[in-house]
């Protein structure tokens, strides 16, 4: 015969199952974790594009600052079929940035030489004052479109007269 002292610790010896405010815990986390799983990619998405978009328009200051300091001639050439882009004093590479996979560079409408014959060349050039200008002298800026595998976009815009880089959104007017 067991005595209650022993049958009380044999009891609570063999105790392996879950309860159940254990399981339900479980089960509710389980659930939260599957709903919102497909959610994380399309965040890490987002968050790449707008780096990326942040990066770039570290860079457009860049070349812009090198343009007042140095009295010099920096330019920034978009490769779009690439997806990359370059700082070049002259014809040398002062720098070159590729995009990171699944960022597309889908368009700029930079054309430094101001002919509409060949489209936009994708330059942007800045003078010693830092505003971007063409060719013909005339002050000119514009934008860059990046997109993201989700169909997301973003858009570096510099302005024509101040030179003033941003990253928006919505498109430019």
């Amino acid at each position: 015969m067991l005595m209650s002292g022993d049958y009380r610790s044999d009891v609570l010896a063999n105790n392996k199952g879950f309860t159940l405010l254990e399981l339900t815990i479980v089960i509710s986390i389980t659930i939260l974790f599957i709903y919102f799983t497909p959610v994380f990619p399309r965040i890490f998405d987002r968050q790449k594009l707008y780096f990326t978009a942040s990066v770039m328009a570290e860079d457009i200051r860049l070349a812009q600052q090198l343009n007042i300091n140095q009295d010099a001639v920096y330019t920034i050439i978009f490769d779009c079929q690439n997806d990359r882009y370059f700082i070049q004093r002259n014809v040398y590479t002062h720098k070159k940035t590729d995009l990171p996979g699944g960022i597309d560079l889908v368009t700029t409408n930079f054309d430094f030489d101001n002919n509409t014959g060949n489209g936009c060349d994708n330059k942007l050039r800045f003078n010693t004052e830092g505003e971007p200008f063409r060719i013909n002298g005339f002050l000119y800026g514009g934008h860059v479109t990046l997109r993201n595998q989700n169909g997301e976009f973003l858009y570096v815009i510099v302005a024509s007269v101040t030179g003033r880089v941003r990253v928006d959104k919505q498109p430019p007017l």
